[in-house]
């Protein structure tokens, strides 16, 4: 009992403070754009926390509530979400399950028998489908519009079929066995995709970003993540140029950057959305997949590789903040990450040693008389860790680079209160995602800090 006091000597309440002291001595800003927001922020950076945006407008003179899901993993949700940002349209926002992952209201599926999302009141009226509902924004805000008229309308139009038709090949390929002719079929998409960019770029239209880009960005960002996971082909870094030049234009848009998730969510979240997704099982493909699941037993472990351009997952990074940013969300969060974890008090202490950690270092907390030691905490406790580790989602929880460090710092503790020498933990589900119904987290978070 004495070590496990030890272990857990400082309070939620007293790491908050430690945290806000360490942000003030760095001179760090915790909700810059990109990074975890606050939900009651109605203005300032784009965040996939914030539950209103203003624009500078009255919130009685707010037109639109955007429903979207809970988790930020739909990408029709995405485009949409993207288009009110760009636009400046003020907003509110509610959340929704996907029916992988939970149960909708039934005040929701009043209005939406199927459920659909993204769904859209516009001055009391509701309207459901993405594309529609993109229309209807741009329709109703002609303010900085998103969709040119004439020859450029036109060639929009082209454009979004070419989306499109990348979009289907890329499900043919992504769910059906290895096939060279499926392969063959989203590469040329690929290439056509490639070529429309270097016509014009940096966007799809040029200069100035489009509703083109948004569609395409929800697509794209999916793409990469899933066809180097299950097929071990690299799109994102890979031999299309150009389309590597747009995801980096497009990752200086505040609205991208907030909505922008990792690889290791998508692949995961993608499955159950769309029927399951299957491996082509190569040596490469196999690496590839290791690597972005941390099953590798380097790439989720410290001490992390720098993050840059080249890495496996190209991004950038700044490791004092992303900590602190992991810090925030944990402690922020800390009730629901326990309670859904399936975890105790002992659990608890786990967690809050991991934020020791991240704002302390790890070797120089281990260095104290406090540092946790192998059989201070049950085995238990480190089965909590990584239970959340492996079910951390980016941009839901917080950025990726952000959780790239929280997912290694679980790690780092889980192993120090349960030596292992491989990977251990609960598999990902593939059929459904109840192992993350926001239910169960959100009953224990109300009266976070």
């Amino acid at each position: 009992m004495a070590r496990l006091a030890a272990a857990s000597s400082l309070s939620w309440a007293e790491l908050a403070s430690r945290l806000q002291r360490t942000v003030a001595d760095t001179g760090c800003n915790l909700h810059e754009v990109g990074r975890r927001g606050r939900r009651d922020l109605t203005e300032g950076p784009p965040s996939s926390q914030a539950m209103q945006r203003t624009f500078g407008v009255p919130e009685k003179d707010v037109r639109v509530t955007l429903y979207r899901d809970n988790h930020a993993w739909c990408p029709y949700c995405h485009k949409v979400w993207l288009q009110l940002e760009e636009k400046r349209v003020p907003y509110r926002v509610i959340k929704v399950s996907m029916n992988c992952y939970g149960t909708k209201s039934q005040e929701f599926l009043a209005k939406t028998s199927r459920g659909l999302l993204p769904a859209l009141e516009l001055d009391g009226q509701f309207y459901t489908e993405s594309s529609r509902i993109m229309q209807l924004i741009e329709d109703n805000f002609p303010e900085r519009p998103m969709m040119p008229s004439g020859r450029a309308g036109q060639v929009a139009g082209q454009l979004l079929k070419l989306e499109r038709e990348l979009f289907g090949a890329w499900l043919q390929w992504l769910r059906g066995s290895e096939s060279a002719a499926a392969r063959r079929d989203f590469e040329q998409a690929m290439d056509m995709t490639e070529k429309a960019l270097e016509q014009a770029g940096p966007y799809f239209l040029g200069s100035q970003v489009s509703l083109v880009d948004l569609v395409f960005a929800s697509s794209l960002e999916r793409i990469a993540a899933s066809i180097y996971y299950y097929k071990g082909l690299r799109v994102k870094g890979g031999r299309w140029q150009s389309v590597n030049n747009w995801f980096s234009t497009m990752e200086r848009l505040d609205s991208y950057r907030a909505t922008q998730s990792d690889f290791h969510t998508h692949v995961h979240d993608l499955p159950p959305q769309i029927g399951g997704c299957i491996a082509s099982n190569t040596p490469e493909q196999k690496q590839i997949a290791a690597a972005i699941d941390g099953t590798d037993g380097r790439s989720w472990h410290l001490p992390l590789p720098p993050l840059a351009l080249n890495s496996l997952e190209p991004g950038q990074e700044n490791p004092v903040m992303d900590r602190l940013e992991a810090a925030n969300a944990l402690i922020h969060c800390h009730a629901g990450v326990v309670a859904s974890s399936r975890g105790g008090p002992e659990a608890d202490a786990a967690f809050r040693y991991v934020v020791r950690a991240l704002l302390e270092g790890p070797e120089a907390l281990q260095s104290t008389e406090g540092g946790l030691k192998h059989g201070d905490l049950p085995a238990n406790s480190a089965e909590s860790l990584r239970w959340t580790r492996d079910r951390i989602s980016v941009p839901r929880d917080m950025s990726w680079p952000a959780a790239r460090q929280l997912r290694a710092h679980l790690n780092l503790v889980a192993d120090l209160i349960d030596p292992q020498t491989g990977w251990k933990g609960v598999p990902l589900r593939t059929g459904d995602r109840r192992d993350v119904d926001p239910e169960v987290f959100a009953n224990a978070s109300r009266g976070c800090l």
